[in-house]
């Protein structure tokens, strides 16, 4: 399986193939640089202005490539010009990827609508790095949302295997408010006990990498983001081909690299 990330020549897109080569050398994996260059409808393959064009996004790619080269030398990498608009092109590429990167145009700003599309619709996790990505350092540590619903899913799974490959500690975060409704405060109290010696049970039976329980009494999106900001990288599930409004949310207000995986 290979790391596969999207470029378009931005510096966007540079900065997240940087990031895919970091990940792909740490994962022992090649790495393929794709770009979505549809052909103009009705136009014929030899046509000068298609020639040229399409020459121009190879070239594009070449020069990515070779960026990628000679940062990380020694790392296998390959490029790939998908004959298909963004969205349904990417998503398909990402079938034979065990994880696909995509760049967002600005730091706490918009991803667009591509990148959301993708993240909500591919078959791998997906990992949106901001741009410009925090500045590099020593590792710090993980950070995976856990849905109580879903405790040990595949995001812990991937979670624990990027905190593996980075040699940092795993930071599990359940967030949860009460309902004054319907619970009392020692209610309360004991129903967020319960939730973190079950899931400090959960990750006692592979202690490795180490990991933290961390329960907050707070809205999912505003731990998650609070979180993120020790975080090499946030991971959160998804289920079914959409993004929920906490995963949008902290998509957005994340200075870190979040990886949305999806659920079975």
């Amino acid at each position: 399986m290979l790391v596969l990330a999207a470029v378009d020549g931005s510096p966007a897109s540079l900065a997240a193939a940087r990031w895919a080569a970091d990940e792909a050398v740490r994962r022992g994996a090649p790495l393929r640089l794709a770009y979505a260059w549809p052909r103009p409808q009705h136009a014929a393959p030899g046509l000068p202005g298609v020639s040229e064009a399409r020459g121009r996004a190879l070239g594009m790619l070449a020069d990515a490539a070779e960026r990628v080269r000679r940062n990380s030398p020694g790392l296998e990498v390959d490029t790939a010009l998908l004959d298909r608009h963004a969205p349904c092109g990417i998503t398909a590429a990402a079938d034979s990827a065990e994880l696909l990167v995509l760049g967002s145009s600005a730091p706490h700003g918009p991803l667009g609508s591509v990148g959301l599309a993708v993240a909500a619709r591919a078959v791998c996790p997906v990992v949106l790095v901001p741009a410009p990505p925090d500045p590099t350092g020593p590792p710090r540590e993980v950070v995976v949302g856990i849905d109580a619903r879903d405790p040990a899913g595949a995001a812990l799974v991937f979670a624990r295997r990027s905190a593996a490959v980075r040699g940092v500690p795993l930071r599990v975060v359940h967030a949860w408010m009460p309902d004054r409704q319907l619970l009392s405060a020692a209610e309360s109290a004991a129903s967020a006990a319960a939730g973190e010696s079950a899931l400090a049970e959960l990750l006692a039976r592979a202690p490795e990498p180490p990991a933290v329980v961390d329960v907050r009494r707070a809205r999912a999106a505003d731990a998650l983001a609070d979180a993120a900001r020790s975080a090499d990288l946030l991971v959160l599930g998804r289920t079914g081909h959409r993004l929920g409004p906490v995963t949008r949310a902290v998509i957005h207000r994340s200075g870190c690299p979040v990886a949305v995986v999806p659920r079975g």
